[in-house]
């Protein structure tokens, strides 16, 4: 069995994202937010130049944190979490048309492993309107 640790999140931005509406809408308590033309500040709450040029939101959306492939692997995340995105599906697409819909799938381990995604899921997620991005440590 390979070993590895992983989270998963939903990262979804766009010029005139409402973040509340998305969290109506999906269901999810997001972890961060902010709207287009809000001040920029760090992630301690530091003031920085400038305002945000779009709305931002963002979650692990069941809360499981870090998981040990042993667990539940990668391919199982993903399953659950399209299979919950689905129903939504309009909703993201439209985002996405002139937005950003990502499924993170953060990725760490002292030894190689490997992830394998079916052609059958690349398409659900495509379907969504989002994309896959593998963020490896």
């Amino acid at each position: 069995m390979q070993i590895y640790s992983h989270i998963l999140s939903i990262r979804i931005s766009h010029s005139a994202l409402d973040p509340d509406l998305v969290t109506r809408t999906l269901g999810l308590t997001p972890e961060v937010t902010w709207k287009a033309g809000e001040p920029r500040k760090t992630p301690k709450g530091t003031l920085l130049k400038g305002t945000r040029s779009s709305g931002y939101w963002t979650t692990d959306p069941f809360g499981y944190g870090w998981r040990e492939s042993p667990e539940a692997t990668v391919e199982d995340g993903l399953e659950e979490l399209v299979s919950f995105l689905e129903p939504h599906r309009d909703y993201l697409r439209g985002i996405a048309q002139d937005g950003r819909v990502e499924i993170w799938a953060s990725t760490q381990s002292d030894r190689n492993f490997a992830i394998e995604l079916a052609p059958h899921m690349l398409l659900r997620i495509g379907t969504l309107g989002a994309s896959l991005v593998h963020d490896v440590y």
